[in-house]
């Protein structure tokens, strides 16, 4: 059983707002079950409302802009330059700052107002004491509780631009490349960050519990799970509707749709279910279900599963999708998705809130209006530690450079210098060219690995946030123009052990791997959806092979990048140039890197004369490679190792070719 679950809203900064019951009080006495009237309900709101640690702010805070019960949220703040009304901190190197923060409410012709008297903290003045508040500040994971196989180990701190190494007490439980390598027990292992910024280093020790395999969710949903208890068998929309919307469901339950087609269906589940027996909704017979027309399903609950559905010929109610999930450790596994928009509307088709979902298994084709295909909204300051994963992603048209067409998103700017902890693994995407963003990734500690990207017109975009993890992905770009592998902003990001054949553009923003230039100075910030300076970034172990552009760096911007580490790379360009330069990169280190192209400088860029480094290991002179049984060209020594090419074999619906 799951030994941990999330705090939701437990965060330090993060405003409280507790939820308003104006419909029921289970238990109470009659009066007290009436619906709270429009002044107590502003009322009750605006009295809810706190800031935590208002007197020692460090971080941007969570402000909040409405509730669940439509009060509307304004705020107006005394000193903008230290916190403005979105909650952006800009912190002095002088002194701390005294800021009011006022909110407004409203709801229909009820205003309340709260005033909040906040100190925002002085950045630390020496060194040794920046360092300290990083390591006071520091969490790397969830109640240090880990049941999955790999874990981010951060390089860079949120606060102060401190850099972090680890070191591991048992590289068999959790490595230095955050591999962890789960049993059927649960584990212990003491990892040590090491925060050094200029001649300062102090350690953190922190003990890590590794969960077991044993809670691990069957791959596939059938009428056999042990962990069903009452069976629902429906035949019917009307009897759909019943069974989800009008009859409580009770853990265990499993509503079971018998073959046929479902039209026009909106559901809306709120009850849940439990670790031990979630809430089940799904075809008896996989791909013999199909939902039709104008229809959605909305999870507000926990433990909810939906699996074994098709939509085709309908398109989904509302913007947030055809699915949202909006509860807690909910799973949408072995469906398929196909066409199913109205063609002038830009509707997602599943939107995920809460934490701890699954999204696995199903198969998304044949989109092409506007709205991300998949996103994961972060509306405040917490984590959201969803599992994407085998699932099919493909013929996603391309917009032709307009924006908001991403086959996924992961957060927002607003709150992107928080983590997510989302992690993207195993899927395939293939033909999906909505926009030059295929993840466009808006958060701290997002991973994506061993994913297959075929003929995709974009690249995985580390946007905003630090600490992201990109590693053992296959870009199989064919040539096609504009197409690329990695582009990134901001910090501590690990791109390794990934392979990019033949990535084709001239762009100044596309390559096989692009370390953007910035807005702001390393260690800065900057408003939220700028671009801000990569920096203490880590690029290892990977192959590109005949690509028009290998690696592209500082393109478009002010900054150029700071602290990036190229070692283990291997660059074939049989017809091209290796590395292109519109900026140099402040401290670029080489180290066992092999580079063989046509010429190491690429001269379209803004730098036409470079002198070659010695640790480049650089040669004009290009080795024969021949496909291994997956098709792609890895060397036995140099670059990427051991990668998987996917398919529709390993991915997708179970029923689906």
């Amino acid at each position: 059983m799951k030994k941990f679950f999330s705090a939701l809203g437990a965060i330090a900064l993060c405003f409280t707002l507790a939820a308003c019951n104006t419909n029921k009080n289970p238990g109470g006495k009659p009066e007290e079950n009436k619906p709270l009237t429009n002044f107590e309900l502003v009322k009750k709101t605006a009295d809810d409302l706190s800031i935590p640690n208002a007197n020692e702010i460090r971080k941007n805070i969570y402000l909040p802009k409405s509730t669940k019960d439509e009060v509307i949220i304004v705020w107006t703040t005394s000193n903008a330059k230290a916190i403005t009304p979105e909650g952006y901190v800009t912190r002095s190197e002088t002194s701390d700052q005294a800021v009011t923060l006022t909110a407004t409410l409203s709801y229909a012709s009820t205003v309340e107002r709260r005033s909040f008297e906040v100190n925002v903290k002085q950045i630390p003045s020496s060194t040794q004491a920046q360092v300290e508040e990083s390591i006071n500040d520091f969490v790397l994971y969830e109640n240090n509780y880990v049941d999955r196989d790999i874990l981010i180990l951060p390089r860079t701190s949120d606060l102060n631009g401190v850099y972090i190494d680890w070191e591991t007490s048992d590289s068999s439980i959790i490595d230095l490349d955050g591999n962890v390598y789960r049993t059927n027990e649960e584990q212990k292992v003491t990892l040590t960050g090491k925060f050094s910024k200029s001649d300062v280093t102090l350690e953190k020790k922190i003990e890590v519990t590794v969960g077991s395999t044993a809670d691990d969710e069957p791959e596939l949903i059938t009428e056999s799970d042990p962990r069903i208890l009452n069976k629902i068998y429906v035949t019917n929309t009307e009897e759909l509707l019943k069974a989800c919307v009008i009859d409580d469901l009770k853990p265990g339950d499993a509503v079971i749709l018998e073959d046929g087609k479902y039209d026009e269906i909106t559901l809306y589940i709120t009850d849940s279910g439990t670790f031990e027996h979630p809430i089940f909704l799904f075809a008896k017979n996989p791909g013999k279900v199909t939902i039709t027309g104008e229809s959605r399903i909305e999870v507000v609950a926990d433990y909810v599963t939906v699996a074994n559905l098709t939509f085709k010929e309908g398109y989904p109610t509302t913007d947030s999708g055809v699915v949202a999930l909006n509860g807690n450790y909910c799973r949408f596994t072995n469906n398929h998705i196909n066409n199913f928009e109205y063609a002038t509307y830009d509707y997602k088709w599943v939107s995920l809130t809460g934490t701890h979902h699954s999204i696995d298994r199903n198969t998304f084709d044949g989109k092409s209006t506007g709205g991300s295909l998949l996103t994961v909204w972060r509306n405040d300051l917490s984590s959201q530690y969803h599992h994407i994963y085998k699932n099919v992603f493909k013929n996603f048209a391309d917009a032709g450079g307009a924006n908001g067409y991403e086959t996924m998103r992961i957060g927002t700017s607003t709150y992107s210098q928080t983590d997510s902890h989302v992690l993207i693994e195993d899927n395939l995407f293939e033909k999906v060219s909505g926009e030059i963003e295929i993840i466009s990734i808006k958060s701290g500690r997002t991973i994506v690995r061993g994913n297959t990207f075929k003929e995709c017109v974009g690249l995985v975009t580390c946007r905003h946030g630090k600490n992201d993890l990109i590693e053992n992905n296959v870009f199989l770009c064919g040539g096609v123009n504009d197409t690329g592998g990695i582009r990134m902003y901001d910090s501590g990001h690990i791109i390794r052990n990934n392979y990019i054949e033949n990535a084709n553009s001239s762009s100044n923003t596309r390559a096989g791997i692009v370390v953007h230039s910035g807005v702001n100075e390393a260690g800065t910030t900057t408003t939220m959806n700028l671009q801000w300076i990569p920096f203490n970034i880590l690029i290892q172990n990977n192959t590109i092979v005949d690509s028009r552009q290998s690696i592209l760096f500082c393109g478009k911007y002010t900054y150029p990048a700071k602290d990036v580490i190229l070692d283990g790379n291997f660059i074939v360009s049989a017809l091209w140039a290796a590395i292109r330069f519109d900026k140099v990169p402040e401290n670029l280190k080489l180290s066992n890197n092999h580079i063989h192209a046509t010429a190491y400088l690429d001269t379209t860029g803004v730098i036409k004369e470079i002198e070659v480094p010695k640790e480049a290991n650089f040669s004009t002179d290009i080795p024969t490679l021949t496909p291994n049984a997956s098709g792609i060209k890895l060397h036995e020594t140099w670059g990427a190792k051991n990668l998987a090419v996917l398919s529709t074999g390993n991915a997708g619906a179970s029923w689906l070719e």
